[in-house]
Parts: structure tokens; sequence; C-alpha cells
């Protein structure tokens, strides 16, 4: 994927899913969203913070356990280093925080 409009498209999709998923599994957390950013908050504070890098075509994903990278491959998001879908990283981080965020879509 070469154009910024095409990789906004699906990186926005990929955020209002994202958030849609994480609203509806757990009362634990709350959802927040500025621009292209998407806050997941605990409340004790704890955060995962989700952003869209539009110059490099990747959606970045940071929680206390360090940040990662992730990269449209083959319909989903994947961590450039594991592999690891978004949402696995997503719901892994949440619950190493102490929410239950259920099953990834």
């Amino acid at each position: 994927m070469d154009k910024d409009t095409e990789f906004l498209a699906a990186a926005e999709a990929e955020m209002r899913s994202l958030e849609t998923w994480l609203e509806e599994a757990s009362d634990e957390v709350d959802c927040s969203r500025s621009g292209n950013v998407l806050t997941v908050e605990l409340d004790d504070g704890e955060q995962v913070v989700i952003n869209i890098q539009t110059p490099m075509h990747e959606i970045w994903c940071a929680s206390r356990f360090g940040g990662f990278h992730f990269s449209l491959k083959d319909g989903r998001w994947r961590d450039s280093r594991s592999s690891r879908t978004l949402e696995a990283a997503v719901a892994d981080a949440l619950s190493r925080l102490g929410a239950d965020v259920g099953a990834v879509p």
C-alpha cells in the first residue's frame, strides 16, 4: 500500500474497530479518541496508547511494557517483529495491566 489515502482509510477502520471492540468487551477500560490517537485507560490510570503513523504507514501501540509497530499484511495489522496482530498485542497489554477484554476478535 503506497498511497496515504488508502493507508488512512484502512488505519481509520482499524481504529474504529478497536474502539468498538474494547468498549463492548469490558467496563474496566475507558477509550478516548483525539485525532489519530486512541487512548485506552484503566481505572487506576494505566494506559495503552494506539496511534496512526501516516509517514511510516504503520499503527503504533505503546504501554509501560513497550512499544510496537504494526503494518497491514494480508488484511491484518501485524507487528513488524513478531507478526502478532494489533488486537492480540492490545489484549495482552491490557491483561498484563489487570483488565479483562475477553477474546481477541
